[in-house]
C-alpha cells in the first residue's frame, strides 16, 4: 500500500464514522436499547476501517447482459482491469514520508500510552489489599481510589459512607462492569482511537459507550433488587454520591467508577417508562447500505468481466440477419473473446500493455486515462483513441503502448471471426 492510498484510507474513515456516531447522538441515545447501543458503537470502527477497503457495488454487477434474436450484443467495449503506473520517486511529492511519519508517531504514542495505563493500573492493584472472590477480586482502596472496576478487578473503597443495602446495590453494578466486559470494551475502542487518531468522530465513540456502560450497570443493579422502589432508591443514591471527587492519575480513565459518570443521564433513563423503538435500530442498515455505495472502492477494476451475453434462439431468417450484422458490427462480448498469442485472458492484455509503456518525462500527475482499441477480425489493433483523458503527454504515452500489441487471435461469434472492442483503464500514482 502506498503512502497516498492511506491517506486516502483515512480520510475515507471520515464519512461512515461520523454517520455512524450521528446515528447514535441523534436517533438511538435517548433509547433503552443499551445492548444494541453497545455493540453499535464497538463496531462503529471497524466498518469505518473496512468500507474504503470493500468494492463498491454497481447494478452492471449483478445483472448480466442479454442479446435478443437478431441482434449483436451490447454496442459497448470490455472493461478490462485497471493498469497502475507509478512515478519515479523523483516526481513524488517529498512531503508523504513526512506525513507517514506524522501519523505513524500519532499511533506510537497512543498505543504506548495504553499501554502504559494498563500497565499502572495493574500495578496499582497488586500494591492494595486484595480478596479473591468467585468470578472477580476485591481491592481495598483506603479511599485513595474511587468505587470503580477494571477487568476482573473491583476497587473497593471502604471508607465511603454506605449502608448495608447500598453497599450491596454499588457492588452489583460494578460487578455488572465486570461480568460484561466492558473494560475490554474501552481497551477496543481506545487501541482504534490510537490507529484513527487523525479521524475527529473516533474521540467521540467513547463517551457514548462509557455511558452506555454505566446505564447497562445500572440496570443490572436495579434488577437485582426485588423491591418494587428499586429505581427510585437507587436514583437517590445516584445523586447522594455524586457530589463527591473522585481523585487518582491520568491512568485511572480506563476505570469504570460508580461515580461522576453521566449521573443526570443515568438518574433520567431510570425513571424512563418509554418502551424502545424498534424501528429506530433498523435505520441502521439502509445507512450502511448507502456508505458502501457511496465510500467503497470503484468495482470496475477489481470484478471480473460480466459473463457472455445469452443468446436467444432464432428462425433461419433472423440467423441470417444475425450473420450479416456480424460481419460488420463491433461486439463487446462474444462466444471466444480476442487472445494474445499465448492466452492469459485480460491479465496477459494489461501485462503486454504496461510492458510497451514508456513513462511521460518528467511527467509526475496523479488520475485516471480510459482508452479503447479494437480487435479486428484479422487479429490486428485497431480505433486506439483516448475516452476519458488526463494530459497530452499521459494520452499520447497510453496510445502507443496499447498500438504496440501483437496481433490478436479474434474473438469468434457463431463460429464467425468478428471485431472486439475492448477498454482501458490506467491510473497513474506517484510513489517515493
Amino acid at each position: 500500500m502506498t503512502i497516498p492510498s492511506v491517506a486516502s484510507w483515512l480520510a475515507s474513515t471520515v464519512l461512515p464514522l461520523g454517520s455512524l456516531w450521528l446515528l447514535f447522538r441523534v436517533v438511538l441515545r435517548q433509547e433503552q436499547c443499551y445492548g444494541y447501543n453497545r455493540v453499535l458503537l464497538l463496531l462503529a470502527p471497524v466498518v469505518a476501517g473496512l468500507l474504503p477497503l470493500l468494492p463498491r457495488p454497481t447494478l452492471s454487477n449483478w445483472l448480466p447482459t442479454i442479446a435478443t434474436a437478431g441482434w449483436p450484443a451490447a454496442n459497448t467495449t470490455v472493461a478490462l482491469p485497471t493498469l497502475h503506473l507509478a512515478a519515479t520517486g523523483a516526481a513524488a511529492w517529498p512531503g508523504w514520508p513526512w506525513l507517514l511519519s506524522v501519523y505513524l508517531l500519532g499511533v506510537a504514542v497512543g498505543l504506548g500510552r495504553l499501554l502504559y495505563q494498563v500497565w499502572q493500573l495493574r500495578r496499582t492493584a497488586r500494591q492494595l489489599p486484595r480478596e479473591p472472590r468467585p468470578g472477580y477480586v476485591l481491592a481495598y482502596t483506603g479511599g485513595r481510589l474511587p468505587t470503580s472496576s477494571f477487568g476482573r478487578t473491583v476497587f473497593w473503597n471502604e471508607a465511603a459512607e454506605l449502608t448495608a443495602a447500598e453497599a450491596t446495590t454499588v457492588l452489583d453494578h460494578e460487578l455488572a462492569h465486570v461480568r460484561q466486559g466492558h473494560s475490554y470494551d474501552v481497551l477496543w475502542l481506545e487501541a482504534w482511537r490510537a490507529v484513527l487518531w487523525v479521524n475527529p468522530f473516533i474521540h467521540l465513540l467513547l463517551g457514548p459507550l462509557r455511558l452506555t456502560h454505566e446505564l447497562l450497570a445500572d440496570r443490572a443493579a436495579t434488577q437485582a433488587s426485588d423491591q418494587p422502589t428499586a429505581a427510585a432508591v437507587y436514583a437517590t443514591l445516584l445523586a447522594r454520591l455524586a457530589t463527591r471527587r473522585a481523585v487518582g492519575g491520568s491512568h485511572f480513565s480506563l476505570l469504570q467508577p460508580f461515580i461522576l459518570s453521566f449521573t443526570l443521564t443515568r438518574i433520567t433513563m431510570l425513571q424512563s417508562k418509554m418502551p424502545v423503538r424498534r424501528w429506530k435500530q433498523w435505520l441502521a442498515l439502509p445507512l450502511l447500505a448507502g456508505l458502501c455505495a457511496v465510500v467503497g472502492q470503484s468495482a470496475s477494476a477489481q470484478t471480473a468481466p460480466p459473463p457472455p451475453p445469452v443468446l436467444v434462439p432464432s428462425t433461419a431468417e433472423q440467423r441470417a440477419a444475425q450473420a450479416s450484422a456480424e460481419a460488420s458490427h463491433v461486439y463487446t462480448y462474444v462466444e471466444q473473446m480476442p487472445q494474445l498469442p499465448g492466452g492469459g485472458g485480460s491479465g496477459a492484455i494489461i501485462r503486454q500493455v504496461s510492458n510497451n509503456f514508456v513513462y511521460p518525462a518528467g511527467a509526475h500527475q496523479e488520475g485516471r486515462v480510459f482508452a479503447s482499441f479494437t480487435v479486428m477480425a484479422d487479429g490486428s489493433v485497431r480505433d486506439t483513441k483516448i475516452v476519458k483523458g488526463l494530459a497530452p503527454a499521459y494520452d499520447a504515452a497510453v496510445l502507443a503502448a496499447i498500438q504496440k500489441l501483437p496481433r490478436f487471435e479474434p474473438g469468434k461469434q457463431n463460429g464467425r471471426t468478428v471485431a472486439v472492442s475492448f477498454t482501458v483503464p490506467v491510473e497513474f500514482r506517484n510513489k517515493p
